[in-house]
């Protein structure tokens, strides 16, 4: 008999343990809705073609549109100057000499570093000040005034004080790149950790969380998508703000090359210097997308569908 009330216990029990991908950070993932395994194993094949379709078909479009916009480009500069427009051919050209030269690396190199370390430099900063304004209101009262009085002010009118007090070096730079990654990661930080759904926190408090608990296995889980979506806005804001920080005080790196190739109306290399800026924020941007994925299949398991569940049942 006492088997049986079990086992009617456990048949009757509308919550499903698994632990996959939780255990490893302390959690375990709850979710609410059974499913016949053969009828969930249909449902993911077909939702997997459709996101395979449509993959597929954006790509064809991102290629298609490409290739439109160069047809586009080599009729214009066909019937315009060189010196206003040069056509793709010249820039492809002028583009693989430029690199396999040698010469672009140090430029490339530069640029690079004062992104990455503006935008390191930004989000450390964003993200301890958006935690401290989401645990603690007092200090939600004393940043959110000085962060809206900062983002009031132009960065990249301060980029001349910055280069008097630091000098022609990477610091301005990193400054400059610094500040504009900040208020995103801080903005997105502070509504991650603050969006996290009443009932688990009700669950927390009754479980007796402490708060750097309910703030490492509940809040900081909840907070990873936003936090990743600040990430990507920043990192591309720290390539901006490094590469117009390059405008006003710099002999090397991508923004110096389009301001020395612009004195010397040599237009071909002003837009080399713009090819590799998009194939650098590319790249950037492509291995924020493979972190967040790692990030992603560590924390909620292997599929965006598993991340979804998780992120909407979670408990210690």
């Amino acid at each position: 008999m006492a088997g049986a009330h079990v086992g009617s216990r456990q048949r009757t029990n509308p919550l499903r343990v698994n632990a996959s991908g939780w255990w490893r950070w302390g959690f375990k993932r709850v979710t609410t809705k059974t499913q016949h395994p053969t009828a969930a194993a249909r449902q993911r094949t077909g939702l997997s073609r459709i996101l395979l379709t449509e993959k597929w078909l954006g790509r064809m479009l991102v290629v298609a549109s490409a290739g439109l916009l160069i047809l586009v480009w080599h009729m214009v500069a066909a019937r315009t100057s060189p010196l206003i427009l040069p056509g793709p051919d010249t820039v492809l050209s002028r583009l693989i000499s430029f690199v396999s030269s040698g010469r672009a690396w140090p430029h490339i190199i530069l640029t690079t570093q004062e992104i990455l370390a503006g935008f390191a430099l930004g989000s450390c900063l964003g993200i301890g000040f958006g935690a401290l304004a989401a645990e603690f209101s007092i200090a939600r009262r004393v940043i959110m005034p000085y962060v809206i009085i900062t983002q009031a002010l132009p960065k990249f009118a301060l980029a001349p004080i910055l280069v008097i007090w630091f000098g022609f070096g990477m610091g301005p730079k990193v400054i400059i790149a610094a500040l504009i990654a900040f208020f995103p990661l801080l903005e997105n930080t502070y509504l991650g950790l603050t969006t996290t759904p009443a009932e688990h926190l009700e669950l927390f408090r009754a479980l007796r969380a402490s708060r750097w608990d309910t703030l490492i296995k509940l809040r900081v889980p909840h907070a990873i998508p936003a936090l990743f979506s600040g990430f990507r806005v920043a990192l591309m804001l720290s390539l901006v703000g490094a590469v117009v920080a390059e405008y006003v005080g710099a002999n090397k790196g991508l923004g110096a090359l389009i301001i020395v190739s612009q004195g010397t109306l040599d237009t071909e290399l002003m837009f080399v210097a713009f090819v590799l800026l998009t194939a650098l924020g590319f790249t950037l941007d492509k291995l924020h997308q493979l972190v967040y994925r790692l990030v992603r299949r560590r924390l909620y398991g292997k599929t965006a569908t598993d991340a979804d569940a998780s992120t909407e049942h979670v408990s210690v």
